[in-house]
């Protein structure tokens, strides 16, 4: 994985020179760097054992105490093949092979909640949902009502914690129908989310936002510019009309205890965090992944923000030109010449590696903390 160096102290960090990374390996503890180092190649060496193909169905669900419907994408293992193709699902996007409403691999499973960044969908990470349940996990991803590139509603833009919300509500809809549940290990869940989705995460883990800080700091020349978004324009102005912060008007409880571990790629909001407190309820692992040429939310105040005040935490930072929609799917011609703005790589980004060098991060993350009975599913 070039241009990334892991930096093993209490957390994982990346020092851009070869050099410092080694010097800094040499502060801690040997035996601890190599035990985290044998546990991580038996772990990615484990996953070659079983390959799954991978089921994909469509749910039309309400949460009718928000008044939100969540159309949500699920993938997971199945033990049907379709040579033929004749049940895939078509999209602009370069991805591997789906199988529509096929059932699932028989088995409990570690299910793991996707979400979209703002102005995406549920889609948006289908390379990521994709990879994983090749792997064995069964992954829900939701449409974030209102906050989708064919339903914008500009309040949704900035109500952040109606994302979160989704996220568990979902998670108690799969865990209290048979026709989910009985597939689910409930010991096992995990989340990952990207840019806003990233944020959304984090919030589940226990982090606690500011929302009078976020609102001081979009007055700002950082805010302003990172509060102005190709999918919506300026934000800064409905950002200043959020209730919470003022007197009397309480912040929802946003944290779901009934996840294990959490990955949050480009998160973005780090504007509304300064204090290691607002971090005090996360107790779970966490992994956080920037790239250091993301120009929509910069690591210096979102990704790598964020780790340093997440006790633990582990962090990534893809170096060189890689920018921050590196992480959507790889998009047909068709597609690229549509929505070139997310298709603008630099001419030295590959963003199939960059994807598969995330896999190598994220999957054995996920591995050392959900005991992942449904790995051995089938055999």
């Amino acid at each position: 994985m070039a241009e990334i160096f892991p930096v093993w102290t209490t957390r994982m960090v990346m020092a851009k020179p070869y050099l410092l990374a080694l010097a800094k390996v040499q502060k801690m503890k040997f035996w601890n760097f190599l035990v985290y180092i044998i546990l991580t190649g038996l772990t990615m060496q484990s996953a070659g054992q079983k390959a799954f193909s991978v089921g994909e169905r469509t749910l039309l669900i309400l949460d009718s105490s928000r008044s939100r419907p969540l159309k949500t994408e699920l993938w997971y293992p199945t033990p049907e093949t379709d040579s033929a193709g004749n049940r895939k699902r078509d999209l602009p996007f370069i991805l591997g092979p789906t199988i529509l409403d096929a059932v699932v691999q028989e088995g409990k499973h570690p299910l793991i909640l996707l979400s979209h960044g703002t102005g995406g969908n549920r889609f948006g990470l289908a390379w990521l949902a994709f990879a994983l349940a090749k792997q064995g996990f069964i992954v829900a991803a939701p449409d974030h009502w209102g906050n989708t590139y064919d339903n914008k509603i500009l309040e949704y833009f900035v109500r952040s914690w109606e994302r979160p919300m989704d996220l568990s509500f979902l998670l108690s809809y799969l865990l209290s129908r048979p026709e989910f549940a009985r597939y689910i290990d409930d010991n096992n869940i995990g989340a990952a989310g990207f840019s806003l989705g990233g944020y959304s995460v984090l919030a589940l883990a226990g982090a606690e936002i500011d929302y009078d800080l976020l609102k001081r700091n979009a007055k700002t020349k950082e805010g302003r510019k990172e509060f102005t978004i190709p999918e919506y324009g300026d934000l800064t102005k409905l950002i200043e009309k959020i209730s919470f912060g003022n007197p009397g008007v309480a912040i929802p409880a946003l944290y779901d205890p009934r996840i294990n571990c959490f990955v949050a790629i480009s998160p973005a909001l780090g504007l509304g965090f300064n204090n290691s407190v607002q971090m005090e309820k996360i107790k779970c692992p966490v992994l956080i992944i920037g790239t250091g040429n993301d120009q929509i939310a910069p690591v210096a105040t979102n990704a790598r923000h964020y780790h340093d005040l997440i006790g633990g935490s582990r962090y990534y930072e893809f170096q060189g030109k890689a920018g921050h929609y590196v992480f959507l799917n790889m998009g047909d011609k068709g597609l690229q010449k549509e929505a070139g703005k997310y298709y603008s790589d630099d001419k030295t980004v590959n963003r199939e590696k960059v994807h598969k060098e995330a896999m190598e991060l994220i999957v054995p993350f996920l591995w050392e903390y959900l005991n992942r009975e449904g790995q051995n599913a089938g055999k």
